[in-house]
């Protein structure tokens, strides 16, 4: 789900841009600090908000140098967030290796994370873009709320589903409507990037939606070339939509004592009880009820892309907000 290769490769000199001020700003004269760097940047990920970020420059003008830099800035302030969160989780692997966490020790994935933001608003101030800093600000308060309430949330074992979409909305959707808003208006078009904003708005919520509700049911539904480990989130106590959908089906009332029973005895490291909570989810369909609530936000994501100028950029963003 969601390969950009494709996208790398159409956006050309654009994407050029971008990695080089990506790896301009992470230069330093401490080789402890620039070997981490380049253990991080050697398993770059997917980069899906940077191409998002320029897919919609693209859409609404030309982008110029500040198009490259709001690019940079969203791919270094996910990475920065996933750099506390994996010290949060006490994550083993990260993008199919160690995780920074593990390779080089809980404080310097922190302080490495703190890092990465400070040099993330170092660029936004150099290619003048302080007019896009309310969105980076408001951006960096959801991340922290969603993984607060979540954290919050597998100690209580009480989550709701209004509150795991709020959890899907800070965590995930926040950064794609940072990404593609920052980069719509970066361009030197004004007036159609105000025109396209409520629109930017709406595709990004829907494909930050359904990006997070496919990575919750992968944790259930494992692929043999994914580099996420399966169970991963039940293990950590963190209720998502496959098991919510199956409270909804099977009653919640009666049911969650039991679950919240078993994720503690996972909690514990009592196997048997994964075994009966992955039975349950199959018993009560809770995988078809995340899929609906899935194909839910994609068909949401592309009748809003519709809305776009017709042009290869949107098609891009209907091809991955489809996959």
């Amino acid at each position: 789900m969601y390969d950009t290769t494709w996208i790398k490769q159409s956006l050309g000199s654009d994407w050029k841009a971008f990695e080089d001020i990506l790896k301009t700003a992470l230069d330093s004269s401490y080789s402890f600090l620039s070997s981490i760097d380049t253990y991080i940047l050697n398993k770059p990920g997917k980069q899906l908000r940077p191409a998002l970020a320029l897919c919609s420059a693209r859409i609404c003008g030309t982008p110029v140098p500040l198009s490259h830099a709001v690019a940079a800035v969203a791919e270094m302030i996910h990475t920065a967030s996933l750099l506390h969160d994996d010290v949060a989780d006490n994550a083993e692997m990260r993008r199919g290796v160690l995780s920074v966490q593990k390779q080089f020790g809980a404080r310097a994935s922190v302080l490495l994370g703190d890092y990465w933001f400070g040099r993330a608003f170092k660029i936004l101030l150099q290619y003048e873009g302080m007019h896009l800093l309310p969105l980076y600000v408001n951006v960096i308060d959801s991340l922290s709320e969603g993984e607060i309430l979540q954290m919050e949330k597998a100690r209580t074992l009480d989550l709701t589903l209004n509150e795991y979409y709020t959890i899907c909305e800070n965590k995930t959707a926040s950064l794609f409507r940072t990404s593609m808003l920052s980069g719509a208006l970066s361009v030197p078009q004004k007036e159609i990037s105000s025109v396209y904003r409520p629109v930017f708005e709406k595709v990004a919520f829907h494909m930050g939606m359904a990006f997070q509700i496919h990575d919750d049911m992968t944790d259930y539904r494992p692929v043999v070339d994914s580099k996420k480990q399966a169970y991963l989130d039940i293990t950590d106590s963190k209720i998502t939509l496959p098991l919510l959908g199956a409270l909804a089906n099977a009653g919640d009332v009666r049911y969650r004592p039991h679950i919240v029973e078993w994720v503690r005895e996972l909690g514990q490291g009592d196997q048997t009880a994964l075994d009966r909570i992955v039975s349950f989810i199959d018993k009560y369909e809770g995988m078809e009820y995340a899929a609906r609530v899935l194909d839910y936000h994609i068909l949401q994501a592309q009748d809003q892309l519709s809305r776009l100028p017709d042009s290869q950029w949107r098609d891009y963003l209907l091809k991955i907000s489809g996959m």
